[in-house]
C-alpha cells in the first residue's frame, strides 16, 4: 500500500502550536514591543514555514460540530482487490461451557456475540460474528480430580463414553447451547479445534503431555481419533448446524506438559499421519480440515522448532508431509499471532514473510487466536501494560487485527477467549466479556466463574465489532492510503455484489481526525454512516448527512457506505 512520508506527531505539534496561539500570545506584547498586526504576521509566517512541506496532507480546521480536526486525506481504490473475508470469529474457551450451562444471562450474551440485528433507532444488537470456534474437548472433566488440570474451569467433557464406542450427545451442554444460538443467529462458519487427543487415546491417559515434542497419543490411535472427530462433526451437520471446518491439533510447537490445561505436542510427520486419517473418516461430508494452528507466525515459515515448524512448505509444498491434495483440506494455513506484536517492525516483517511463503505455495492464511499475552512495554502508540486503561488495550487489539488484514492478508480472524476474569491486573487483555461479582473497572475478581455471575461487556468486544459486524464472509479487502504514520490506519472492504463499501480507521492519537476520502471505483449516489468504539461509545451510531467524516480521539470508526 502506498503512504505518503508524514507522520502524527507533526500533526500532535501542530496542536500544541495552535493551543499556544490562543492561549499565550496576546496584543501589544509587553516582551516584544510588536503591535497586534505585527504579531498575527509573524505567526502566520512562521506556520507557513513550518507547514510548507506537510501543509498539502495536514493542516487544522473548525467547523460547525467538530473544533481543530486534523484533516487526513484518504484514498480507496475498491478496484485494487486484495483477499477475501471468510469470517470474523471467537472461541467458547474455556468458559463457554460453564455459561452455556449456567448463567441466567446466557441468551443476552448470545445476542450480543452473533447478532446481526438492528433495532428501530438504527443501534446494533451485536457484534454479528461470522464465525464461532468451539473446543472439541478431550474428556479431562470427566476424570476430575485425576485429569491432574489444577484449574476445574480447563477441563473439558467429550462425547465418547468411557467404552469407546458409544456416545453421549448430552454432554458439552453449554457449549451446545452457543452453538444452537450461532446458528439460530445466522452465523456463517463453525469451527470444532480439539487441543489434545481423547484421554482414551492418549499414551498417557491423560489430557495434557508426558512426550515432549512428541505427539501424546498411542500408536494404533489415529484412526481412532481420527474417527471421532469425524463422528461429531457429521452427528451436528445431521442434526442441523452444519461443521464447516475442524481443526485437529493446537499449536503443535508447544510440549504442553503442564497441568494447566488440555494440550499435545505434535511432530509435522504426526500431524500429516493424522490429517490423512481424519480425511479419510469424512467421507462425504463437505467439512474442511484446518491446520496446523502454529504457535506463531514465524513457525509457519521459519526454522523455530525442529520437526515442528516450516509448516506452510511442509504440509502445502512438495514434501513428504504435504496434504495439499487431499480432498478435505482448506488451502489455508492456520496461525496465532501471539508473541509476534510488539513493534510496527515486528508486525511487517513477520506477517509479510508469511504471506510470501503461502502465496509461493498457493495458499492463504488464517489467523485463529490472539489476546495479549506476554509483557507489553511503554512504546510510543502505547503506554505499557501499568498505565494502558481499558481503551488502549482494545486499540491494541485492532492494531493486531490491521496488520493480519494488511501484511499477513488472512481471509479469517479470530480472538481467542470470548469470557475471562479480571485477576492478577490483567485488565482486559484476555477476555471480550468480563465475568464477576464485583465489575468495577480495574478491579480483579477472584471468585468461582462457573457458577452464574455478573458480567459486562468490555469494549474489546465492540473493537471486534467494528470489523466483525461490517465486514461481511465474501467482502474483499481493497486498496486504502491513510498516509505513512502507524498512530492512525484503516483498512477498506467491498462487499460481493459491489453495493457497499466499509472502512475501518484506527486513531491512537489524543486528537480529533477528519478524514477526506477519494473514491474510486465505486460510484454512484451513496450515503454513509458512522459507528465508534471509544473510551465511552460502544459502536454508537451516527447518520453523516453533513458529510464530515470525523475519527474521534482514541478510537476505532467503521464507515458504511451504501449505494
Amino acid at each position: 500500500m502506498k503512504r505518503h512520508s508524514i507522520i502524527l506527531l507533526f500533526a500532535m505539534a501542530l496542536s500544541g502550536f495552535i493551543a499556544c496561539e490562543k492561549g499565550d500570545v496576546k496584543p501589544n506584547d509587553s516582551n516584544t514591543g510588536l503591535t497586534p498586526e505585527e504579531i498575527a504576521k509573524r505567526n502566520q509566517e512562521k506556520e507557513e514555514e513550518k507547514n510548507k512541506d506537510q501543509n498539502a496532507v495536514w493542516k487544522v480546521v473548525n467547523t460547525a460540530d467538530e473544533r481543530e480536526n486534523i484533516v487526513i486525506p484518504v484514498s480507496i481504490n475498491a478496484e485494487t482487490v486484495y483477499q477475501t473475508i471468510e469470517g470474523f470469529g471467537a472461541s467458547d474457551c474455556w468458559l463457554g461451557e460453564f455459561v452455556g450451562k449456567n448463567y441466567t444471562s446466557k441468551m443476552q450474551m448470545a445476542k450480543l456475540l452473533f447478532s446481526q440485528d438492528t433495532t428501530s433507532d438504527g443501534s446494533l444488537q451485536g457484534i454479528g460474528l461470522s464465525m464461532w470456534r468451539v473446543n472439541l474437548g478431550a474428556g479431562s472433566a470427566e476424570q476430575g480430580e485425576g485429569s491432574k488440570i489444577t484449574d476445574v474451569a480447563r477441563r473439558a467433557e467429550c462425547y465418547l463414553k468411557a467404552d469407546g464406542k458409544t456416545y453421549d450427545w448430552s454432554k458439552c451442554k453449554g457449549q451446545q447451547y452457543f452453538m444452537s444460538e450461532a446458528k439460530r443467529y445466522g452465523v456463517e462458519k463453525m469451527l470444532l479445534f480439539s487441543n489434545s487427543p481423547l484421554v482414551f487415546f492418549t499414551d498417557n491417559g491423560l489430557a495434557f503431555s508426558a512426550k515432549g515434542e512428541y505427539a501424546n497419543i498411542k500408536d494404533d490411535c489415529y484412526d481412532k481419533f481420527a474417527g471421532y472427530m469425524a463422528d461429531v462433526a457429521k452427528h451436528f451437520t445431521e442434526s442441523g448446524i452444519n461443521i464447516d471446518y475442524i481443526s485437529p491439533v493446537n499449536e503443535p510447537q508447544y510440549n504442553w506438559d503442564g497441568t494447566d490445561q488440555e494440550g499435545s505436542g505434535w511432530q509435522n510427520s504426526e500431524i500429516t499421519k493424522l490429517v490423512k486419517a481424519l480425511d479419510e473418516k469424512l467421507g462425504s461430508l463437505n467439512t474442511k480440515i484446518v491446520i496446523a494452528e502454529a504457535g506463531s507466525w514465524s513457525s509457519t515459515f521459519g526454522n523455530t522448532v525442529k520437526g515442528r515448524d516450516n509448516q506452510i512448505d511442509e504440509f502445502f509444498g512438495s514434501g513428504d508431509n504435504s496434504v495439499k491434495d487431499l480432498t478435505h483440506v482448506h488451502k489455508v494455513a492456520a496461525a496465532h499471532s501471539y508473541w509476534e506484536d510488539r513493534s510496527w517492525s515486528e508486525l511487517q516483517k513477520i506477517r509479510t514473510s508469511a504471506y510470501n511463503a503461502a502465496q509461493s505455495n498457493g495458499i492463504g492464511l488464517w489467523q485463529t487466536e490472539w489476546s495479549m499475552l506476554g509483557e507489553y512495554s511503554s512504546t510510543d502508540v502505547y503506554p505499557g501494560l501499568e498505565g494502558a486503561m481499558y481503551i488502549d488495550n482494545a486499540l491494541y487489539l485492532s492494531r493486531v487485527i490491521y496488520s493480519d488484514l494488511v501484511w499477513a492478508n488472512v481471509s479469517s480472524w479470530s480472538y481467542w477467549t470470548v469470557w475471562g476474569q479480571e485477576r492478577w491486573n490483567q485488565k482486559n487483555r484476555f477476555y471480550l466479556i468480563k465475568l464477576g461479582a464485583d465489575l468495577s473497572d480495574y478491579h480483579d475478581t477472584y471468585d468461582d466463574p462457573t457458577t452464574d455471575r455478573s458480567w459486562a461487556a468490555n469494549v474489546n468486544l465492540y473493537v471486534l465489532g467494528n470489523y466483525s459486524r461490517f465486514i461481511r464472509p465474501g467482502y474483499k479487502r481493497v486498496d486504502i492510503n491513510c498516509g505513512n504514520d502507524k498512530s492512525f490506519f484503516g483498512t477498506a472492504f467491498v462487499s460481493g455484489d459491489g453495493n457497499t463499501l466499509v472502512a475501518v480507521y484506527t486513531n491512537l492519537t489524543n486528537d480529533k481526525i477528519r478524514v477526506e476520502p477519494t473514491i474510486s471505483g465505486f460510484s454512484g449516489n451513496t450515503k454513509f454512516i458512522r459507528f465508534v468504539t471509544d473510551e465511552n461509545k460502544r459502536l454508537e451510531r451516527t447518520n453523516m448527512s453533513d458529510g464530515n467524516i470525523v475519527i474521534p480521539a482514541k478510537s476505532v470508526a467503521t464507515i458504511v457506505y451504501t449505494k
